[in-house]
């Protein structure tokens, strides 16, 4: 799934340079509020870890490349942008440390993973949010799947194609595998989509992108 092959210096060091910037913008977005209740505290740790892990609960054909469930949408979904960012790289992190990972990869597994799923996730969720009904179903729904869907897809994807392009001779049969990787991202946002409403319906405060004043404003007081 993550890339962790030789690459070229080049890509190397692109991937680097790229990465950091955003990491640099994340860590200035939150420097004086990062997480106000413990609940967002617990939850984002335990999201980061639990990522770690699920990265290496990988499934494949022998020789071929793996799958495993990616949760970046659902995590972008739940701490916004720049928390997102920097919840997955840590993530990253210890997947690449527990896991015997690339460190010379870290710059483009980085993009792959956090920067370019979050920004399309929260990008997809204000577009829901300026063109839909403030309505708690559509916000549960649009973004608990149809945007996890999205986001889970153009990952699979994109990590997919990125590993094709390290190493073409490791990739048979390459247009099965994106009809794998799109049946895993259905299935990725039924799961994301269960768990993010039962978040908001029970612990809205651990969901920092909803706003209960615009999605479920108080009853007007009958005359």
């Amino acid at each position: 799934m993550l890339l962790h092959s030789e690459l070229p210096l080049a890509i190397v060091l692109a991937g680097w340079a790229l990465l950091l910037p955003f990491a640099a913008l994340a860590l200035a977005a939150v420097r004086r509020q990062f997480l106000l209740a413990e609940v967002q505290q617990h939850l984002w740790l335990a999201g980061a870890l639990l990522m770690a892990w699920l990265w290496s609960a990988q499934i494949g054909a022998a020789g071929g490349p793996r799958f495993a469930m990616l949760g970046v949408a659902l995590y972008a979904l739940l701490f916004g942008r720049a928390r997102a960012i920097l919840g997955l790289l840590l993530a990253l992190a210890l997947h690449t440390a527990a896991f015997g990972g690339s460190w010379a990869d870290f710059g483009v597994n980085g993009l792959l993973i956090a920067v370019g799923p979050v920004w399309l996730a929260t990008g997809l969720q204000r577009q829901l949010a300026r063109w839909l009904p403030k309505n708690l179903f559509i916000f549960m729904i649009g973004n608990g799947m149809f945007v996890v869907l999205v986001v889970t897809a153009a990952t699979s994807l994109a990590l997919l194609a990125a590993g094709w392009a390290a190493a073409p001779g490791a990739v048979p049969d390459f247009e099965s595998l994106i009809v794998y990787a799109l049946l895993l991202a259905w299935g990725e946002a039924l799961a994301s989509g269960m768990i993010f409403t039962a978040l908001v319906v029970y612990v809205p405060q651990a969901v920092l992108t909803y706003r209960q004043d615009v999605y479920l404003p108080p009853h007007q007081a009958m005359r």
